[in-house]
């Protein structure tokens, strides 16, 4: 049951809020090295790729290579660091730059530094938030109305990422009779804003969060003279962004300059309406029926500029409409009885639900005239597509709620659902649940003073899951095919996906067992809850063998089934308390705590272990349980990587009870003991007050489990020319006898160094400081002069720290346990107004 805000009786309210804020980046990017400490790191990588590599060739003629002064060894042409990395962004010659001990010349001045941070140049947006909303609410004995209009402008940090909002909503509810009552609820949104590529992730070339975490401090973002250091300028006296078409790394792009110059606009309307029809039928005996809409029109429209980077050097543009419609019909019976002490609430519904979704898209390319992105103004087509989802549930319900004298309370439910997802024979399904609460307080028996309030409550349940969104689509009992598959000018479609004619409901059996409480005059006030969700029939996606139809491009088919069954079982804690309660001053305090514990028991009988990512299903494990290479350590005498392994070969040993490899691929994949589950987490919510001033802060806080940082695990590549490194790489190996658990720099043994495996697990535990907000409430004499009825001034911060086991690592943002590239949080500090009459 869900409801909105209405107005009350009698009683009329003007409200108006408004607030401004700056926004800047929430998390700060990974620790990096500087260019000056960048340098010595890819001498020693190079001078280690020649010494350890194929060539075999003396350190010290390695190092003086390296440095570029040795030009020949053995009849061969070698060429120094300075040419693997193809840029000196220093005063000094390429073959001064390191000496042969990997030393920075001391001499050594950036000529352009303020040019060389890619983090600090995506941060061009327009760094500010404001929101303005205004309410009228308000009634009569037999009438009530709720309207608002709000705005919202939000220019991030990051550039080219903008939105704005503006938002409408009227409620009204009369009581046309005493036997009728009706009333609608419509809100409606328009949202536009350039969506940024980081808001994708991905390792793509036009993702500014990716190229400026990783790109060199040695490359600068536009182009300089090469002799003086001096910016190179256009026929306007504007900066040259600098392609790097020579750099190892992200040659010929430019994340910041192709952002800039495409465009990626994102047009969203949204209309939900609801209206209802309740009349009462006799005294307790009410009949209502509900009708609700959802609507919403999403416009996505895309350019590529014929410059640089995907769109050039025709240009391309895309064009993408998606609508999504709604709607909602139930028809209700509800009873209410009470006689003595005995309250009785029955109530039988009907519900149908039908959802579809509309596709359109087209795009083309080669651009006829400068500035024009609409689709007519490009040469070609490039494609022409659309298509129809719907699916629909059927619903048939019934509740029963029962209290005696408010002490004793049971209900039951019980609904049958039908659904078009699945087959016709499997597509419906009966779930239930019972519940059960005792107000113990109210025992004549068990009056003590000090309890307030004292429930013990259970319910189990059972319920259906099919909202899996892209792992079981809208048709997985039948065959499905793409269509466009032409060859030549012969019309053709390939088989898209296979049936699965049993695919059902995954079915969740929950049990709550909690208890409720509040003493001292509600000065402390909480719950204990223990939870069992227990799922079957979990739905995944299993890939079927090449023998049986797949590809080898695609791994083969995956067909969605019904694999096993999981629990998840836990408690939850928590606690309300009112430290101080004084006229004047006040604090309290809201604590939640959350442990549980995540398990599969059932796996199909042909697939005992499905691997997933960096997680491994099977019974007895979590879902959430790490599946990877284990990293033994560093080798003290070679510097190489170590990982355990079951097999004893050319490229390994024995050290002690362990038998470990320095080849990742012979590293045999296991369960490593780590699991993305914390061992609690939760927050805190702290109010304090003193007369008209009060402050909030909330925190949440996560404590144990492990986090997979390939972010992380990219920065310590080892020895990729061109990508920034992280600064633990200072404590990598160096020379025989090093006890370290950074390998050995050498760009020819990356993969075996620096790949997938629990050396790059870490601790996920974090606390982050969501929000604190000071406020001030305008005295009542103050008031009384422009006849307000209520105002306060605030300042507020959000996202305003996290503190975890490595800096730039968002641990918040998955709970499984990865991290990705995408546009990390807004920091926002505003202040606002709020004003009631």
């Amino acid at each position: 049951m869900i409801t909105t805000k209405k107005g009350k009786n009698n009683r009329s309210n003007l409200t108006f809020n408004a607030s401004v804020g700056g926004i800047s980046r929430g998390l700060p990017e990974y620790e990096t090295v500087s260019a000056q400490e960048y340098y010595p790191l890819m001498w020693e990588v190079y001078r280690n790729s020649l010494q350890y590599g194929s060539l075999k060739i003396p350190q010290d003629v390695a190092s003086s290579i390296a440095s570029g002064i040795t030009t020949t060894y053995n009849g061969r042409n070698y060429t120094g660091i300075t040419d693997q990395l193809k840029y000196n962004p220093f005063n000094v010659p390429d073959n001064q730059l390191v000496d042969v001990n990997g030393a920075l010349n001391p001499a050594a001045q950036l000529r352009y530094p303020e040019d060389l941070s890619w983090v600090n140049a995506i941060q061009q947006g327009g760094k500010s938030r404001q929101n303005y909303s205004i309410s009228y609410d308000g009634g009569t004995a037999k009438s009530d109305y709720f309207v608002s209009v709000g705005y919202t402008k939000e220019q991030g940090y990051l550039l080219k990422s903008d939105f704005e909002r503006f938002t409408g909503r009227i409620n009204v509810n009369t009581q046309a009779t005493k036997w009728f009552k009706t009333g609608f609820n419509l809100t409606g949104t328009y949202s536009n804003a350039n969506t940024d590529v980081a808001s994708d992730g991905g390792t793509s070339f036009v993702n500014p969060f990716y190229i400026s975490r990783f790109i060199a401090p040695i490359y600068p973002v536009h182009k300089h003279d090469p002799a003086t250091g001096a910016y190179i300028l256009d026929e306007n006296g504007n900066q040259i962004y600098d392609m790097g078409d020579v750099r190892p790394y992200a040659s010929g792009r430019h994340a910041i300059w192709e952002n800039l110059l495409n465009n990626r606009k994102q047009v969203r309307g949204i209309i939900s309406g609801r209206t209802y029809a309740s009349v009462n039928l006799f005294p307790g005996f009410k009949a209502t029926s509900n009708v609700g809409l959802d609507l919403q029109d999403t416009q996505f429209r895309t350019f590529e500029n014929p410059i640089v980077g995907d769109g050039a050097p025709a240009g391309r543009a895309g064009n993408n409409f998606y609508r999504t419609t709604a709607i909602t019909f139930n028809q209700l019976l509800e009873y209410d009885k009470s006689f003595g002490k005995h309250n009785l609430n029955l109530l039988a519904g009907h519900e149908n639900y039908s959802y579809k979704y509309n596709s359109f898209t087209g795009s083309r390319s080669g651009v006829i005239v400068d500035g024009i992105t609409e689709l007519v103004n490009f040469a070609s087509v490039l494609g022409v597509s659309s298509f129809e989802d719907n699916y629909t549930i059927e619903s048939f319900f019934g509740r029963a709620n029962y209290d005696f004298d408010k002490k004793y309370i049971l209900s039951a439910t019980i609904r049958r659902d039908g659904n078009s997802r699945f087959y016709k024979d499997v597509r419906w399904a009966t779930f239930g649940s019972v519940g059960a609460a005792y107000n113990l307080e109210k025992e004549k028996f068990f009056q003590v003073p000090w309890i307030d309030l004292l429930k013990v409550r259970a319910s189990y349940g059972i319920v259906g899951n099919e909202n899996l969104g892209d792992v079981i689509g809208y048709y997985p009992y039948q065959s499905l095919y793409t269509l466009g598959r032409n060859n030549n000018a012969e019309p053709g479609f390939t088989q898209a996906s296979l049936p699965n004619n049993a695919l059902t409901w995954e079915t969740g059996k929950n049990f709550d067992l909690g208890i409720d409480f509040s003493l001292f005059r509600s000065r402390v006030s909480g719950s204990v809850e223990y939870f069992n969700r227990v799922t079957d029939g979990l739905i995944f996606n299993v890939p079927l063998a090449l023998s049986n139809g797949g590809t080898y491009s695609d791994g083969g088919f995956k067909i969605p089934s019904n694999i096993g069954n999981l629990y998840n079982r836990g408690l939850e804690i928590q606690l309300n308390g009112d430290v101080v309660r004084t006229p004047d001053f006040k604090y309290s305090v809201t604590l939640n705590w959350t442990t549980y514990k995540n398990q599969i028991t059932k796996m199909p009988d042909n697939q005992q272990l499905i691997i997933s990512g960096t997680k491994g299903y099977s019974v007895g494990r979590s879902i959430y349980d790490f599946y990877m290479r284990e990293f033994y350590g560093v080798d003290a005498e070679t510097g190489n990587s170590l990982y355990r392994t079951n097999i004893l070969t050319a490229n390994g040993k024995v050290i002690g009870a362990d038998t470990v490899t320095t080849v990742l691929s012979e590293a045999n994949l296991r369960y490593t003991g780590y699991s993305s589950i914390p061992k609690f987490f939760g927050s805190m919510n702290h109010n304090l007050s003193y007369k008209g001033l009060s402050l909030s802060v909330l925190l949440t806080y996560q404590v144990g489990g492990k986090v997979y940082d390939g972010a992380y695990a990219s920065l310590m590549h080892g020895g990729t020319y061109g990508t920034a490194m992280h600064k633990d790489a200072f404590r990598r190996w160096q020379k025989q006898g090093d006890i370290t658990d950074v390998p050995r720099l050498d760009n020819g043994n990356i993969t075996n160094l620096t790949g997938q495996s629990t050396r790059y697990l870490t601790d996920a535990s974090f606390l982050q400081i969501n929000n604190i907000t000071l406020s001030y409430a305008i005295p009542t004499l103050l008031l009384n002069k422009i006849s307000a009825k209520s105002a306060s001034v605030y300042v507020s911060g959000e996202n305003l720290g996290l503190f975890s086991a490595r800096v730039g690592m968002n641990v918040t943002g998955a709970f499984n346990g990865t991290v990705d590239n995408t546009y990390n949080f807004n920091r926002v500090i505003s202040v606002g107004a709020r004003l009631g009459f």
